[in-house]
């Protein structure tokens, strides 16, 4: 079952097929110049062509009137869109849920530890991370892309039945029809001067006599161009005469003597006929068209200047307007379908008439409005004197209104996630890599025990003099003796920049009770301060030692130090007897971190 249908809206012909098509029948669909829609199940043609239309009343037997307006696909093609973008967005959704997955375990702006066990690992965890945001980042941009698609396919739809739109469309198509009455009348001029070729009465005297036949048929091909080939087997001829059988103009034809002037009459007129009868078509074509698009202008009230005649002393709006369309510009003339204006070019100082055709016209002001809003003194002429802007004084003017002087424009609304907005960021700021061979975060089991065992009371100073990647420092602040929050102030010193860098953007919402200090904790300044210090030094080389015999140096009379260390003989012989508790702690406690080493907790208070 097969039916076909046509659209004044678009001037589109459109093929159903209840069934697959078969391959022959398929092959001259697509040679007729159909495409299959798959959305909307049916082949479409670009534009109606007097071809395209004989090819479907040989398929279907006769084209019935489109029942769907271009509105009503606009929305159907604005509903498939917002199908994609719903689903696009989804996806990006579970794409980031699928890295903050892997995220979670990893602290904000973490970056890749060189030299550390955790390095390969977090590496691999990285690239996950950057190609889960960005397939993220462009779903959501697709999903964005298919929204502006939907919104595009209603306006371009909406915009096509604008009526200045239409009456430009009808113009269009009236200059299309006036090309084609023009090729008739020229087909009718040469098929009248082909069938004078043996009429001597017809044809002037050259130097005193007659043109013979031959001669008449060299003038009239010289100016009715017609090419097509002349095969030997159809136009047989003797030597000297051209044997080229390829493609030539009549008039090389005749030269040559490969056909005469009486046969090229006979070759030009059947073609000027065909060319006539044609053009006859495309004519009735665009008569209806041309019907169809004045009856919508009509019943859409029509275009401004059908609204209100334009006049000398009046005003319009249109794109050279003052302000780019904003303001109004004074009517100097006005003829059958133009307006003339004065127009300061951007370019030039000078002031130069510009015609604007009635469908450019976008408001239109007559002689007496204008006259009244000068009484009125509403009127701000512009500076050259072309034209002005008008003072709209009603309370409930918007600042928007083209009429009025133009206010300056609001910015664009950022629909875009905030999530998307990070994602964008952090990819363009890459994976930030630091080589940090001694770091080895505390867990968060040990990171209880030593928080306890300080014993951190509100209004306490405390200090974390190896911050690394702020594990401690987190549970620092979170500990039950800052639960009202704001009562204890937190210091943080590490050595690596990068690191810092990282702990400020994770603690950047406890701005007010932290300090982040960007030093080698053995080189600050000593100075008796903190009420509570809790550590965990790197131990190569006993640097452990150095920095708990350091830190004792910075801690106030009656405080505590909770500090972990190397469970080995130096650390035994040189920090055991300064400490008050000793704990050894089970066996791999540090496994996770990379590490088997042996690991003592000692607690040193400092006498009052």
């Amino acid at each position: 079952m097969l039916t076909a249908t046509y659209s004044p809206d678009d001037n589109k012909l459109r093929l159903y097929a209840s069934t697959r098509l078969d391959p022959e029948t398929y092959a001259r669909v697509k040679a007729a110049g159909f495409k299959w829609a798959p959305k909307q199940e049916l082949f479409v043609a670009p534009m109606w062509t007097p071809g395209r239309e004989d090819f479907l009343k040989s398929l279907c037997g006769e084209i019935e009137d489109e029942d769907k307006s271009l509105i009503e696909r606009a929305e159907e093609r604005a509903e498939r869109f917002e199908d994609y973008s719903e689903k696009r967005a989804a996806e990006s959704s579970h794409a980031h849920a699928a890295v903050r997955e892997i995220a979670d375990a990893i602290p904000f702006g973490q970056p890749i530890l060189v030299g550390h066990h955790s390095e390969k690992r977090a590496r691999k965890d990285a690239e996950r991370i950057q190609n889960g945001m960005r397939k993220a980042v462009n779903l959501w941009e697709t999903s964005k892309y298919w929204t502006e698609r939907a919104a595009g396919a209603i306006g371009h739809a909406k915009y096509k039945e604008l009526p200045e739109v239409r009456a430009r469309r009808i113009k269009t198509i009236e200059s299309d029809k006036r090309k084609r009455e023009k090729s008739s009348k020229d087909a009718a001029m040469f098929i009248r001067v082909w069938n004078n070729l043996m009429d001597d009465a017809k044809w002037k005297p050259q130097d005193g006599k007659i043109p013979d036949t031959k001669e008449r048929g060299l003038f009239i091909a010289n100016r009715d161009y017609i090419s097509l080939s002349f095969p030997l087997s159809k136009y047989p001829r003797q030597a000297p005469a051209s044997q080229y059988e390829g493609p030539m103009s009549l008039w090389s034809a005749i030269d040559g003597d490969v056909i005469t002037a009486e046969q090229a009459r006979d070759i030009a007129i059947p073609i000027h006929e065909r060319q006539i009868a044609y053009n006859a078509r495309w004519i009735a074509h665009y008569d209806n068209r041309l019907a169809y698009e004045k009856a919508m202008l009509a019943e859409s009230g029509g275009i401004e200047t059908d609204k209100t005649k334009p006049e000398v002393g009046g005003a319009i709006r249109c794109w050279a307007s003052p302000g780019h369309g904003r303001g109004w510009a004074y009517i100097q003339k006005v003829n059958k379908v133009t307006v003339t204006i004065h127009e300061k070019a951007s370019y030039s100082d000078k002031i130069f008439r510009a015609k604007m055709p009635f469908d450019k016209v976008t408001a239109i002001m007559s002689a007496a409005e204008v006259a009244a809003a000068r009484a009125e003194n509403r009127l701000i002429e512009t500076d050259n004197g072309v034209g002005f802007y008008l003072e709209d004084r009603s309370p409930a003017a918007e600042p928007a209104d083209a009429g009025a002087v133009p206010a300056k424009s609001a910015k664009p609304v950022n629909d875009q996630p905030d999530h998307i907005e990070a994602m964008k960021a952090s990819l363009k700021a890459g994976v930030q890599v630091v080589a940090a061979p001694q770091l080895f975060p505390t867990p968060a089991g040990i990171i209880a025990q030593m928080i306890e065992r300080a014993g951190i009371v509100p209004g306490d100073r405390v200090l974390e003099p190896s911050a690394g990647t702020g594990d401690l420092a987190a549970g620092i602040l979170d500990c039950p003796g800052n639960a009202q929050g704001g009562e204890i102030a937190l210091d943080l010193v590490e050595v690596n920049i990068r690191l810092t860098d990282a702990l400020r953007a994770r603690f950047r919402d406890r701005v007010e009770v932290i300090g982040i200090i960007t030093m080698d904790f053995l080189e600050m300044t000593k100075a008796a301060c903190y009420d509570r210090i809790i550590m965990n030094p790197p131990f190569g080389n006993a640097a452990d030692i150095a920095h708990i015999r350091q830190a004792i140096q910075h801690l106030k009379p009656g405080g505590r130090i909770v500090a972990l260390c190397a469970n080995g003989p130096r650390q035994n012989e040189q920090l055991k007897p300064l400490a008050s508790s000793w704990e050894v702690l089970p066996a791999g406690s540090f496994r996770e971190q990379g590490t088997d080493i042996s690991v003592a907790m000692l607690v040193i208070d400092k006498p009052e």
